[in-house]
């Protein structure tokens, strides 16, 4: 094998030709190897190329010595180091140093989250979005002492859809796992849903609102149960009295 290696290398063509294929087609098979078998590789080619064994253009041993480097960063800093000894042609090897224990430390320092020196209570989202809605909880709890009142309930946590998506349009469907009702009063004995609310006021006029809520009805109405809607006047200055009356007319 020695004696046919020296007669191709006396061949100056022909093994420059040779070494060139080997070089292209290393090149494209270690792009397509997993990290840890590219570095090997890349390392016991760039050996072979000091000791003679192959001859490797200058802008070959770039492209090798970058991919390999590359490959043995992914795996580890000691690794990088270890393989940057071997690169005589990529500056980012060669220039490589492994980060040192004090300069990883003030980079966590630096990235990691500080924690508030105070509680910030002002972040804080509260349940009820306007004094509406807390005055209906009120009512709600006047008139239900007993039962279990749970505002903001996904329609999702109501109903099966596999039951139900078979009586919706699509447009429906995709709404139902956004879908809120404002408040559903549960039985405290068997914990199912007894009745149901949405609180309305002006901002349920606009074309927006009215078709989320035909959607809702819409699911409400296919269960055949019903979804109770209730409006107070925009100038009553009693809201609690007022639902509360609404919400006893309603399940009178």
């Amino acid at each position: 094998m020695k004696t046919e290696q020296v007669v191709l290398k006396n061949n100056g063509v022909e093994w420059a030709q040779i070494s060139a294929l080997l070089e292209s087609e290393f090149i494209k098979y270690a792009q397509n190897e997993k990290d840890v078998l590219v570095s090997a590789l890349c390392s016991d080619y760039l050996k072979l190329q000091v000791s003679g064994y192959i001859g490797v253009s200058n802008e070959g041993l770039k492209q090798i010595e970058s991919i390999g480097f590359e490959a043995s960063l992914a795996q580890s800093e000691s690794e990088a180091k270890n393989f940057s000894r071997l690169c005589s042609h990529n500056e980012a090897a060669m220039n490589y140093k492994v980060p040192s224990v004090k300069s990883k430390e003030s980079l966590t320092s630096r990235t990691a989250p500080q924690k508030a020196k105070f509680a910030r209570t002002d972040w804080l989202v509260p349940l009820f979005k306007s004094e509406q809605e807390r005055a209906f909880n009120q009512a709600l709890k006047e008139v239900f002492p007993n039962f279990f009142i749970y505002p903001n309930v996904a329609v999702s946590n109501l109903f099966d859809f596999e039951e139900i998506k078979g009586q919706l349009a699509t447009g429906e469907r995709d709404y139902f796992f956004k879908a809120i009702i404002d408040f559903v009063i549960y039985d405290p004995v068997d914990y199912t849903p007894k009745f149901f609310f949405e609180v309305d006021s002006v901002y349920h006029d606009t074309a927006e609102a009215t078709i989320r809520d035909n959607k809702k009805n819409k699911f409400f109405d296919v269960a055949g149960i019903t979804l109770h809607r209730v409006r107070l006047r925009s100038d009553t200055l009693t809201q609690k009295h007022d639902f509360i009356r609404e919400i006893r007319n309603i399940i009178a």
